[in-house]
């Protein structure tokens, strides 16, 4: 398996020879196929150094569109500016719950649609960094963006789950040892099994983004995690 180019050294312990071993096989069993398709960015979350993580976002399987995922979970690699169409509907809804937030919206019948949104973007009435700036400007605060399926076959969903679930679990065991004070986003039912592998942490758990409802008492769109790091991240990105 191709590393990225730039592994910090919060890692080395990780990357012994049974776990080099293991991650060739995997690149045996995902085959040249894949997403996302360059390589480098495949895990590229060992560029972070774990002892400046603070908060993780945990994602699932990389988006099975041709050149759309980035290795960073949520991020929607073909997106340049927040006018652009795009399907991902549970980007959108994290940018209605930042502004919820930011705009300080209590009641839920009060958030906004991700379209008034957008035209509060385009007025300048709203700032927000423009995609691919707004998840580095997160990164380099602090923020992961993890998934727990690295790869998959481009239009199958989930194609490689299996290929990586002992891979990952470990590398989620080998983050809360590493850095026991991360706080994890744990956003829909297969987030929240991961646990199970986060020996030590900060959790704040919802839905998936992917589906909101206000009947829902658990529903993303109530999710107080960004309300409660306020203070370590500009979750604006500006």
């Amino acid at each position: 398996m191709t590393l990225p180019n730039l592994v910090h050294t919060s890692w080395n312990d990780f990357l012994t020879e049974e776990v080099m071993r293991e991650l060739e096989s995997i690149e045996r069993c995902i085959g040249e196929n894949c997403n996302p398709s360059n390589r480098q960015q495949i895990l590229r979350f060992m560029e972070s150094d774990l002892q400046k993580v603070k908060v993780i976002w945990l994602g699932q399987d990389v988006y099975p569109m041709k050149g759309v995922a980035t290795g960073r979970s949520f991020e929607v690699g073909t997106l340049e500016s927040w006018q652009q169409p795009f399907k991902q509907v549970s980007m959108k809804n994290i940018i209605r719950l930042i502004h919820k937030e930011y705009r300080n919206i209590d009641s839920y019948n009060e958030i906004k649609s991700y379209e008034e949104i957008k035209k509060e973007l385009a007025a300048g009435t709203f700032q927000l960094q423009t995609p691919k700036k707004w998840f580095d400007a997160l990164e380099e605060q602090g923020v992961m963006f993890l998934n727990t399926s690295f790869t998959c076959e481009p239009g199958k969903p989930n194609s490689h789950k299996s290929i990586w679930t002992q891979f990952s679990s470990n590398v989620l065991k080998y983050i809360s040892k590493k850095n026991p004070e991360i706080i994890w986003f744990l956003w829909g039912n297969e987030a929240i099994s991961n646990k199970a592998f986060i020996e030590q942490g900060i959790f704040y758990e919802s839905r998936h983004p992917m589906m909101c409802s206000a009947k829902y008492e658990n529903d993303f769109l109530k999710f107080d995690g960004f309300r409660k790091t306020m203070s370590m991240i500009n979750w604006l990105g500006i």
